[in-house]
């Protein structure tokens, strides 16, 4: 999950960063089109993001109707709730739920898995990273070093949960 969520970044952030150069571009004076090639290629090592995310949705959550995952999840959560991080625990908490509406919604066309696996990984992956700012933050209460990048992501990740959930809810195997 993680490998999936941190290549696909890196090559955006990448691409991003590349577009401050403006014309540059792929020129090499300054080393960032290197960057983007190799985040490019880690996005395919070990399998492609594409495929990690469907073998995690059709072959680990659904294979027992999500409940291995949302046991984990449920864990998650009350660990979040309990360092007092009430967003991320509710985010945790909505990707249980949409877990179990996913699975029921693939047990009746197993096809939507593939359309939405995607977006389930991301939105997986920012319920993990939650979980993970929220221990590091309470680890180290009187550190701004790692304060501020957990209240960055508290600000301008988590959100991408409720996106994410909101992609894979509303979409249809057929398309008009």
């Amino acid at each position: 999950v993680l490998k999936a969520a941190f290549t696909h970044q890196a090559f955006h952030g990448g691409s991003d960063c590349l577009q401050v150069f403006g014309g540059h571009g792929y020129v090499r004076e300054w080393g960032v089109e290197q960057h983007v090639r190799d985040a490019r290629v880690a996005m395919i090592y070990e399998g492609t993001n594409e495929i990690q995310a469907i073998d995690l949705l059709v072959r680990k959550v659904l294979a027992d109707g999500g409940a291995g995952l949302n046991a984990l999840l449920a864990e998650l959560e009350a660990d979040t709730r309990t360092a007092g991080n009430a967003p991320a625990a509710d985010a945790l908490h909505a990707l249980q739920q949409a877990t179990t509406a996913l699975a029921a919604r693939c047990a009746q066309d197993a096809t939507l898995a593939y359309h939405v696996a995607d977006d389930y990984l991301r939105a997986v992956a920012v319920g993990l990273l939650a979980w993970a700012w929220t221990r590091i933050a309470a680890a180290a209460p009187a550190e701004p070093r790692w304060q501020a990048p957990a209240r960055a992501f508290r600000s301008w990740v988590l959100p991408e949960l409720a996106m994410r959930l909101g992609i894979v809810a509303s979409l249809e195997t057929t398309h008009a």
